[in-house]
């Protein structure tokens, strides 16, 4: 048995990586109160090897307090084999965390506060006992089936116990507000933290906890980046979860999925003094190709990105400044990329119903690291609360008829 006080003596994702790639289990039970995509997508390939390799995940969410997020849910479908949402209509929160990894001579149970997210994965402080089951403890067997018996329970809950096979059931929790688009609520809480924020911080930072390279990008990183910024750059990079949008017009292209980065912005609101943006100037700012990595003014450079989308991973979405006939000034990204199984970013965006799915939108963009990002869409009638979230705001180029841009 083992008392793990994260992040003083470990972090249960690189643990939970760890026991994933090991060839001793053949089965992971999760049930926890609250998934995000800080969490899933950091351990999505593990997911995929273990189950490559014949093994089943099982997952048991809740959806109370906005803790479980629509991509979470999204992503967990395609990397999991059994997928289910616990939740009470009345005033009863479902609250456990518990990874159970099931093997032919040998078990281990995780009870604690780590949530599936970034922050109880990694970067929070946070507690868990790990039980090892391998037949020394006379106890063992009472756990066991306790544990069972437990989830067991879960299953027979009846109306409050929902089985999610397909994207429809996710689609519907979002339409009845029981999961939100994550975006949506950094939105919803910076606009509310505007108005109840304490006016002097009375605590520290508490201590450093970095979040992973995601392993899944190890193999695609040599063609990550074609030209590499400068090191200085690279340094300067905003912190990895920073969300950046974008409001779209008509965009470009064949598909309709170019959109501009600007290489200057103007600023309207906040202040871009000390971050990566920063161009001596409050007035303006670095252009929107900055948040990618890229230095606005090195328009010799261009980078593929990968793009999650609705939990697939789209690869070489390539930003570039165009030349010759093509050239307009501005920095694009070419949201063009492809999944493992062959399908094209554009043929998920056709499936939507609409004939140009990006146009007049909002898209959003969330780091996840360098090289990686979610993308999310939102319709154009948001922008008013976008806007107001924002930290910095400003446009998507030098001038005030550009269209707008913000940093959340």
């Amino acid at each position: 048995m083992e008392l793990m006080n994260q992040p003083f003596t470990g972090q249960l994702g690189n643990r939970l990586i760890e026991l994933l790639e090991s060839p001793d289990y053949h089965t992971l039970n999760i049930v926890v109160a609250f998934a995000k995509n800080s969490g899933v997508l950091r351990i999505k390939d593990s997911l995929e090897r273990f189950r490559k390799r014949g093994g089943i995940v099982n997952t048991y969410l809740g959806v109370d307090l906005g803790g479980t997020s629509y991509e979470a849910l999204t992503a967990l479908l395609l990397n999991t084999d059994s997928l289910n949402v616990i939740h009470a209509e009345k005033a009863q929160t479902f609250h456990s965390k518990i990874y159970q990894f099931l093997g032919n001579s040998k078990s281990l149970i995780v009870v604690g506060s780590h949530n599936l997210t970034g922050g109880g994965l990694w970067t929070n402080f946070e507690s868990s006992v790990h039980i090892a089951i391998d037949g020394t403890n006379e106890n063992e067997g009472e756990i066991v089936s306790g544990l069972e018996k437990y989830i067991g329970e879960l299953t027979s809950l009846d109306n409050s116990f929902m089985p999610i096979a397909s994207r429809e059931d996710i689609e519907t929790l979002l339409e009845n507000g029981y999961v939100f688009k994550e975006v949506a609520e950094r939105i919803r809480l910076a606009t509310k933290d505007k108005t109840e924020r304490a006016q002097v911080g009375l605590f520290g930072n508490g201590v450093s906890a970095p979040l992973p390279r995601i392993g899944m990008l190890q193999v695609e990183q040599s063609t990550a980046i074609i030209k590499h910024p400068t090191e200085s750059h690279s340094a300067s990079l905003e912190k990895e979860g920073q969300t950046i949008w974008f409001e779209t017009g008509r965009m470009t292209g064949g598909s309709r999925n170019i959109l501009d980065l600007s290489k200057k912005s103007l600023v309207e609101h906040g202040d871009p003094s000390g971050t990566s943006f920063d161009l001596g100037n409050k007035k303006f700012m670095r252009g929107g190709v900055e948040f990618f990595g890229l230095d606005p003014a090195a328009i010799d450079q261009y980078k593929n990105i990968t793009l999650n989308f609705e939990g697939v991973d789209y690869f070489a979405n390539t930003i570039l400044f165009p030349e010759g006939n093509n050239a307009n000034g501005t920095w694009r990204l070419q949201i063009k990329g492809t999944s493992t199984s062959g399908r094209k970013i554009t043929d998920a965006f056709r499936a939507k119903g609409e004939a140009e799915y990006l146009v007049r939108k909002i898209i959003t963009f969330t780091k996840i690291q360098g090289d990686y990002f979610y993308m999310s869409v939102f319709a154009a009638s948001e922008l008013e609360n976008f806007k107001a979230a924002s930290r910095i705001l400003a446009r998507n180029g030098a001038t005030t008829s550009a269209r707008q841009l913000g940093l959340l």
